[in-house]
């Protein structure tokens, strides 16, 4: 995980636990001071994708935005909002958020 994705995941988990918390990229990116690239903040939906596909974060996406998947129900909505794309697998692999 690179020191972007650590600052991405480290933000989620203060301000984005559960879908109702959800936030939306370019808050996120705001937050975090990072510029947009692309033309909807790809860098930063590129470093989340790798944090749910690589790095096996419990991470969702939904109308919202991104959020810290804590139930089986958000980890299925969150799977069913990206059903056509391989980040379902992955989003039900990861599971839910146990704090460290």
């Amino acid at each position: 995980m690179n020191k972007k994705q650590q600052e991405i995941w480290d933000y989620l988990k203060c301000h984005a636990l559960g879908i109702n918390n959800a936030i939306h990229i370019e808050v996120l990116a705001d937050a975090l001071n990072i510029p947009s690239q692309g033309t909807n903040n790809d860098n930063v939906r590129a470093w989340i994708t790798s944090l749910v596909r690589k790095h096996y974060k419990p991470i969702g996406t939904c109308n919202d935005g991104v959020f810290v998947i804590l139930t089986d129900e958000e980890c299925e909505e969150a799977a069913k909002f990206v059903e056509r794309d391989t980040r379902s697998t992955a989003i039900r692999r990861n599971g839910i958020y146990t704090p460290e």
